[in-house]
């Protein structure tokens, strides 16, 4: 699996290209938050950098990040989601899947507070569906 840095340079290199003084503005650890008094959920610190490098390699080869840490889902609306996008991702195994749903239900809920964006990404959550 690739470094956590190789994974979040890949997934910011085209806004980093047209925005290069906003990336440096993106507080990552805020928008993907896995310290241990962090929204974990049932997660260990550990599973939830797993996860969260499973959407950084998978849900952003069809989109970026920002309209899924925009998005504040409802437990059922985030299954909903997953269950649509499931044969997208054929390839992930379903431990992974699980984990994927497990990450999303507890970071970007209504009980958690939007993560903060640099004004160009914010740009892209209007662009992009979930």
């Amino acid at each position: 699996m690739r470094s956590k840095l190789a994974i979040l340079v890949a997934a910011l290199i085209p806004f980093a290209v047209s925005q290069p003084a906003a990336a440096q503005d993106l507080n990552i650890e805020e928008v993907f938050n896995c310290a241990a008094d962090g929204p974990l959920g049932i997660q260990t610190p550990e599973e939830c950098v797993e996860s969260r490098n499973i959407l950084l390699n998978n849900c952003t080869s069809c989109h970026t990040f920002v309209p899924i840490v925009k998005a504040q889902k409802s437990e059922d609306a985030w299954n909903s989601l997953l269950t649509a996008h499931r044969e997208r991702v054929l390839h992930m195994s379903e431990d992974e899947f699980k984990m994927l749903g497990d990450f999303l239900r507890s970071h970007y809920n209504e009980t958690e507070p939007v993560p903060s964006l640099p004004p160009a990404l914010e740009a892209l959550s209007t662009n992009q569906p979930a």
